[in-house]
């Protein structure tokens, strides 16, 4: 007889847990001895300012968060947990992840944005998105390109750039 072959999920071991799966055991189960009981390779996938994040997109939870994240980093895990359990209403309310909008800018305009403010180029993208919400932002961005040595078509031409993506 030849052995059974055996599945993938059954030669790898058990299932590490993840970050879902704390944030699951903190809003619904919230056993008191449940930190101390994980492997070191489940404490690895325990990141303070990943469940942090992910349990302030409940509403009700996001004030309490906003705390926590001014000292996450202060706390031992195990500690931080309690906190957690302590703090948190047991319940199952689904509370979806939310991304966040990113609006990409043209590369030319990132380069000299992050020139000027000498920041990387992901960097200077989000100072574009700020400077655009304003009359005066914009107006920056305007003179930061003149300083390029852009003229005023050019700088149309850079602006009109991403309206076209």
């Amino acid at each position: 007889m030849t052995p059974a072959k055996k599945t993938k999920s059954e030669s790898e071991g058990p299932k590490r847990r993840s970050l879902f799966d704390h944030v699951r055991h903190i809003r619904q189960v919230q056993d008191p001895t449940y930190y101390n009981r994980l492997s070191d390779d489940d404490r690895k996938s325990f990141n303070h300012f990943m469940i942090i994040r992910t349990l302030s997109m409940d509403e009700d939870l996001v004030e309490d968060m906003a705390f926590l994240y001014q000292i996450f980093d202060k706390i031992p895990s195990a500690q931080f947990y309690t906190l957690l359990i302590s703090l948190i209403p047991r319940n199952n309310k689904f509370c979806p992840w939310i991304k966040s909008k990113k609006i990409r800018h043209g590369k030319e305009l990132l380069d000299l944005v992050a020139r000027r403010f000498q920041v990387p180029r992901w960097q200077a993208n989000e100072y574009v998105n700020i400077l655009n919400l304003t009359e005066e932002g914009q107006g920056e961005l305007v003179r930061v390109c003149r300083a390029f040595g852009l003229d005023d078509k050019e700088i149309a031409d850079l602006f009109e750039e991403k309206k076209n993506e």
